[in-house]
């Protein structure tokens, strides 16, 4: 099989993002590729440079104005590892540079059905976005685990599996105050995690590793909807930002078919997991602007309305949501819906700030059925502001 791929490369964050094409050689290669991932464990940095440069390609990149000449590539070590040549050049953003990857003719070895097979029976399923849940080879891990200090750990895990935790941070960050006994308790739930999800005797292994660094999830042992939302998010908002719309809304659709709630829905105040939580609310938030943008330009005002009423709802505060979705309510006719949105507004915005919302509902309702009746019907539930020009661009 071949194919194509662009990897972007951040120096001190790691990997960014990654096109649908290295899929494929995700699949050759036996790994799940993450956000955040250190360049030189992506892209096998050590095996893809020489012994008399730096052995980093990021850094290799960023050496040179023009980037790096292209090279051989080749992947892991496993049974069927990719091969292909390798561009890269430094792009500048947002006062700093990001290295674009272009990995091309990548030739990869399909597996064999029955060892993918085995492989997915043997994998952890989780779904984290909303109320947590775990498979083990297909089958529902129920329980009171999950609320007790291993569940504690293992859902500290997924918050930070970027990066490999120190059993001293997870401690701390989990039982406080109880002192140097919490180191011993965090040896302890991941024993006890690794019987109630899989470990020694089983035949994919354990999905905790532990190292010198501490202890992660392998993410060859887990599937996660973050990480699939995550790609298929990130992926259709770079077609988006091209203007690719029909590339793009497949999959922003899917994306948002993951998003069933906040990230671990049932700890919505510990600390450990807010930075990952707002994340991916940000990018879901950004998803259903970019997917109510391609609907509106396409005339589905039904999708865009839906679209648009999950972005309020993650957005409460946001006039601009708002003005669009009443936007959206006036144009499908839809006066007494628009009203209610509007009152909701002005009353959330009165309590929270003391302030009025930003553009007029008797105004817009005017401009856009074109109806100066409308004025006088809405007139109660509009309010002096200062800005009803039309929203045509959300932005991804």
């Amino acid at each position: 099989m071949r194919t194509d791929g662009v990897v972007i490369v951040e120096p001190r964050l790691g990997v960014l993002w990654w096109s649908a094409g290295i899929e494929s050689v995700l699949a050759s290669e036996g790994v799940a590729w993450r956000r955040g991932m250190p360049c030189c464990e992506a892209l096998g940095c050590a095996r893809n440079t020489s012994e008399d440069e730096p052995r980093c390609l990021t850094r290799l990149a960023l050496a040179k104005p023009e980037g790096l000449d292209p090279r051989p590539w080749r992947g892991g070590s496993g049974p069927t590892p990719a091969t292909g040549s390798l561009h890269a050049r430094p792009v500048r953003t947002d006062g700093t540079y990001v290295v674009v990857f272009e990995l091309r003719d990548l030739v990869t070895v399909q597996a064999p059905v029955q060892t993918s097979m085995a492989m997915a029976l043997a994998a952890v399923e989780v779904t984290a976005l909303g109320r947590l849940s775990v498979r083990v080879r297909g089958e529902p891990l129920d329980g009171d685990w999950q609320h007790r200090r291993p569940g504690e750990v293992f859902r500290y895990l997924l918050a930070s599996r970027t990066a490999p935790a120190p059993s001293e941070a997870i401690a701390s960050a989990l039982w406080p105050d109880r002192g140097p006994s919490a180191v011993a308790n965090v040896r302890y739930c991941v024993f006890k995690l690794r019987q109630q999800l899989g470990g020694r005797g089983d035949p994919g292994g354990s999905p905790i590793i532990h190292g010198a660094a501490g202890y992660r999830l392998d993410p060859r042992r887990l599937k996660l909807d973050v990480d699939l939302f995550e790609r298929q998010a990130t992926t259709g908002l770079a077609a988006h930002r091209r203007g690719e719309r029909e590339a793009a809304e497949t999959p922003l659709t899917q994306a948002l078919s993951l998003y069933r709630g906040d990230f671990l829905a049932e700890d919505p105040y510990v600390d450990w997991a807010f930075n990952e939580r707002e994340y991916l609310r940000s990018l879901a938030g950004r998803t259903l602007a970019a997917t109510a943008e391609i609907a509106l330009a396409d005339g589905r005002l039904e999708v865009a309305a839906d679209r648009l009423q999950r972005l309020a709802r993650l957005e409460p505060f946001d006039s601009r949501v708002h003005q669009m979705l009443i936007e959206v309510c006036l144009r499908r006719g839809r006066r007494t819906e628009a009203v209610r949105h509007y009152s909701a507004l002005r009353t959330r915005l009165q309590r929270a700030f003391g302030e009025q919302p930003d553009f007029d509902l008797a105004r817009l309702a005017a401009r856009i059925t074109g109806d100066g009746a409308a004025t006088g019907a809405l007139a109660n539930a509009g309010s002096p502001g200062a800005g009803d020009a039309p929203l045509t661009s959300m932005g991804p």
